[in-house]
């Protein structure tokens, strides 16, 4: 027969097990919500770095064609949007290497001058105009004109 000490015992053993349990389950329940804060705190994060870099985009693009501040700041020479120099392209009907031939620059600005994520600055700005305002037979008689003083060049460099 258990005494009433060992009977004691064994009751508080069990009590507090079960107040044991209870304070790890509270604690438990607060380590998943602070769990899913960390998660949706890093997702927030996430979300603004995405947001900030657009800005920061946008803020770029909006420089680029002549904007400051929410006022608008007139470019120096005129403005060729990248649909103008894709348009004016196709009616010449050359690839974006030949494009950049004429002009005097790299298919890779060219690629850039039409996707909007460059502008063209300068002389190149200039040819673009003139290329837009002249079309096509002048092209192709100032690509006649540019072969035919290659060979003239080629001919006296064998000489």
């Amino acid at each position: 027969m258990p005494t009433l000490v060992a009977t004691l015992r064994t009751e508080i053993r069990r009590l507090a097990a079960v107040e044991v349990q209870k304070a790890l389950w509270r604690l438990r329940r607060i380590q998943k919500q602070v769990k899913a804060l960390r998660l949706a705190s890093r997702r927030q994060k996430l979300a603004l770095s995405g947001v900030e870099k657009g800005v920061h985009r946008l803020s770029d693009r909006m420089a680029t064609r002549g904007f400051r501040a929410g006022t608008r700041v007139p470019a120096r020479g005129p403005r060729v949007p990248p649909r103008t120099i894709r348009a004016v392209r196709r009616r010449l009907k050359l690839t974006r290497e030949q494009f950049a031939d004429l002009v005097g620059v790299s298919p890779g600005s060219i690629f850039g001058w039409e996707t909007g994520r460059t502008v063209p600055r300068g002389g190149s700005r200039t040819r673009l105009v003139e290329l837009k305002k002249a079309g096509p037979r002048a092209h192709q008689r100032k690509t006649r004109g540019a072969a035919g003083r290659g060979r003239q060049r080629r001919r006296r460099a064998r000489r």
